[in-house]
């Protein structure tokens, strides 16, 4: 004898829309090349070091001020790249395919 489980344990799937997606992939993927982005950096280039280069600036007031500051622009640069690949691979498809009907319709 075969019984079928009940499904009122299980919470209903719910799909996220094409954008939210896009958002989702761009923040997280940006946000993983920014962390590797500032170890690499600042395994060569001590905060203290840009510190004094810009003679102590006061918004700027410690070391890990000068990770966190690394870190977010790093996030900021990575997901302008990631945004930017994610609008091109979108219309793409819009235009290839607009290109494919136009051709079609001049066809005798």
């Amino acid at each position: 004898m075969t019984t079928t489980p009940e499904n009122d344990d299980q919470p209903e799937l719910t799909h996220w829309s094409r954008l939210r997606e896009d958002i989702a992939v761009v923040t997280w993927t940006s946000f993983l090349v920014a962390g590797v982005a500032t170890m690499i950096f600042f395994a060569f280039i001590d905060p203290d070091f840009l510190l004094e280069l810009l003679n102590h600036p006061r918004w700027l007031p410690s070391r890990m001020g000068g990770y966190a500051l690394g870190f977010f622009f790093f996030w900021f640069m990575s997901a302008c790249a990631a945004s930017l690949t994610a609008y091109m691979l979108d219309t793409s498809h819009e235009h290839f395919q607009s290109a494919a009907s136009k051709a079609k319709q001049s066809e005798p």
